[in-house]
């Protein structure tokens, strides 16, 4: 079982790159693939959780290998696990849809994630799909986050503002608890999704 949610000490992320489907959402879903990169931040003798950061909507699924880690078991949910190489499917929100309750001004670079991790930087990397009251959204990537104050730095300014009611939001990713490692390994991940 997962005794934290933990930290990246460095992650990277590919472009979503196009793999299979029709040139039309009417003829069939296109899939993209995108390969994430990770060394654990901490020791996970226990069991630790880490969001996975990718920009699907939906996943199709996704295969873990670890990198110096040999024998890592990956679980899903505390529930289900995966053993190197396998491919499972999971929802592709960490949290969301969360009302935003701190007004933000447009072109600002930061935003408030009402109700998100206490944790610092356990967003980093992710994306967040910011659904504001009029029905535009915007998708962003955290650069920073500050637990205490759930302030995420993001790497664009908002488009326009956020009321203190009405904006939603979304982190994108997926889940991933990193079992019974007496290291900080660096793990590879690729990811198959779409976009809706």
């Amino acid at each position: 079982m997962a005794a934290a949610l933990g930290t990246w000490s460095a992650v990277s992320q590919s472009k979503p790159m196009r793999i299979e489907g029709h040139t039309s959402n009417v003829e069939g879903t296109i899939l993209y693939r995108q390969i994430i990169e990770g060394t654990v931040g901490e020791t996970t003798e226990t069991g630790d959780t880490y969001v996975l950061p990718h920009q699907f909507d939906q996943i199709a699924f996704i295969a873990g290998m670890p990198i110096g880690a040999e024998g890592a078991n990956f679980l899903l949910g505390g529930t289900t696990t995966l053993k190197t190489g396998a491919s499972y499917a999971n929802a592709a929100s960490v949290s969301g849809p969360t009302q935003i309750t701190t007004a933000a001004t447009a072109g600002a670079s930061t935003v408030v994630l009402t109700a998100a991790s206490a944790i610092n930087d356990v967003y980093n990397g992710c994306f967040v799909d910011i659904r504001f009251s009029n029905g535009n959204s915007q998708t962003v990537k955290v650069t920073d986050y500050v637990g205490a104050t759930k302030l995420a730095t993001i790497d664009q300014p908002l488009a326009q503002s956020i009321a203190a009611t009405g904006t939603n939001y979304v982190i994108k990713g997926t889940l991933i608890t990193v079992d019974d490692i007496a290291a900080t390994p660096t793990l590879i991940f690729d990811v198959t999704g779409s976009f809706v």
